[in-house]
């Protein structure tokens, strides 16, 4: 039976907050409602990594080496860029990103292979790149605010080259570095103001004709804002809640796509757009853009 509180029981003997004790009901309908989807959704892409032995489990994970021979990066680290520290996701999920990089270029007959230098921008502790270890032609590159996560990857991934940033731009690389950069789940967590300056640092230290494979929350995460923010999305308007929190999970942006096209992409052109296209982040949309 549900429970519902003396001070909301008030509200609804009061003709005038009648209305408001029912808005209440709804948003306490739909919080429940979002929790039970994020549980379903985290049984599914979270599933307890299988290892040998009893020892294994116990075992640091940083100590520990997958099929590539590549060690791992401790917990904590995996959570902060995966939000959990599941090691069978983290693996997954990188290895779902770098096929989303591949299949995405492939669709419009680019061969990752015969870039001459890449960059992961929000690399984290190497969740993706470490899955494009064996294109040993490329120079691959990654950079991230995380000084801990870049710490990691400097010291244990060396086949490539990593660094931090700020928060804000620029970065530290010469102007006309990259074949490609990508970003996976960067610019869902930025302000409006800091979205632009990025995509323009972006745009700087790309090559003449590069690439830019970005992801960001697009129509399938609508029901995690409020009916206004709705309203605004529909509209072409960008989204940003807890803008207090700027870099973090807890600041999100939603972005429809007229305002990626028209707005936030509006100085490069929309090779290819992939709506829940991110398979490393499930139901991320995914665009190609060039400069």
């Amino acid at each position: 039976m549900k429970r519902v509180s003396f001070k909301r029981e008030l509200l609804r003997r009061i003709p005038v907050l009648s209305r408001v004790a029912r808005a209440l009901d709804a948003l306490e309908e739909e919080n429940h409602a979002l929790k039970a989807e994020n549980r379903e959704l985290r049984k599914r892409i979270a599933q307890p990594v299988l290892l040998s032995t009893s020892k294994d489990v116990q075992a640091d994970p940083s100590e520990l080496s997958e099929a590539t021979g590549l060690p791992l990066p401790p917990a904590y680290l995996r959570e902060w860029v995966a939000g959990t520290d599941d090691l069978h996701w983290f693996l997954e999920g990188g290895e779902l990103g770098g096929q989303t990089i591949s299949s995405i270029l492939a669709k419009h007959n680019i061969e990752l292979e015969k870039l001459e230098s890449v960059l992961d921008f929000g690399c984290g502790c190497g969740r993706v790149i470490r899955h494009l270890h064996l294109y040993e032609a490329v120079r691959l590159h990654g950079t991230d605010c995380n000084q801990a996560a870049i710490a990691w990857c400097d010291e244990n991934l060396n086949f490539a080259e990593f660094g931090t940033n700020p928060l804000e731009p620029p970065t530290r690389y010469r102007q006309h570095s990259f074949d490609l950069i990508y970003a996976f789940s960067v610019f869902t967590h930025l302000t409006e103001s800091l979205q632009a300056a990025w995509m323009q640092e972006m745009r700087r230290i790309l090559k003449p004709q590069g690439l830019l494979i970005i992801t960001v929350h697009g129509d399938y995460y609508l029901p995690q804002i409020t009916l206004s923010e709705q309203a605004r999305y529909q509209r072409g308007e960008l989204v940003v809640t807890g803008e207090e929190a700027v870099g973090q999970n807890l600041c999100a942006a939603y972005h429809p796509e007229p305002y990626v096209r028209n707005i936030l992409a509006k100085d490069f052109e929309v090779v290819g757009f992939f709506p829940q296209g991110a398979l490393g982040n499930p139901k991320q949309d995914a665009y190609l853009l060039r400069t």
